[in-house]
């Protein structure tokens, strides 16, 4: 699957969730030769809850930037 997100885009979950800003896709070490592959799929959120930030990871398919969604 083609990427579309990238640092610091402003997204919101489909399920009309709080703003959100991209930190990037999940990145995984092969544990046998420590190679580092970042996916496809998942990526990395920080939002703020009302109280505190909080860092979440979504699947992509999830997401959607703040421009797309209609007010």
């Amino acid at each position: 699957m083609e990427q579309k997100f990238v640092l610091g885009d402003v997204v919101v979950m489909v399920a009309d969730g709080p703003k959100m800003a991209v930190e990037g896709y999940v990145v995984n070490e092969d544990i046998k030769t420590g190679a580092l592959t970042e996916s496809d799929e998942l990526v990395n959120v920080v939002y703020y809850t009302g109280e505190k930030f909080k860092r979440d990871t979504f699947h992509q398919d999830l997401l959607l930037f703040i421009d797309e969604v209609e007010e």
